[in-house]
């Protein structure tokens, strides 16, 4: 009978034992969902934050384009005024020297 007093007991510690880890590794459990609902939280954030800026590159990148063009039609102007100035420039210098 005092065998089955110290099973029983051995058995209660053991369980007791088991129930202080199951709680230690619940907390842990809670501890690690709560960094990945963070974490979650903050791809979201991340995700958000990327997606505007490549908004906004999508916009620059229209901007240049427009820019480009104008910089290659104001090169052509200045190519042609430049060759109208040297024409006039020509033809004052045939008027002096006539």
């Amino acid at each position: 009978m005092e065998d089955n007093i110290k099973e029983k007991k051995v058995i209660s510690e053991a369980l007791d034992g088991l129930q202080k880890e199951i709680g230690v590794l619940d907390q842990q459990r809670k501890t690690l969902e709560t960094k990945m609902k963070h974490l979650s939280d903050s791809i979201v954030v991340t995700q958000a934050e990327e997606s505007k800026l490549r908004e906004e590159i999508s916009g620059l990148v229209g901007k240049e384009g427009l820019l480009d063009r104008k910089r290659n039609s104001y090169k052509d102007k200045l190519s042609s005024l430049q060759s109208k100035i040297a024409k006039v420039k020509k033809i004052r210098q045939e008027l002096f020297d006539f």
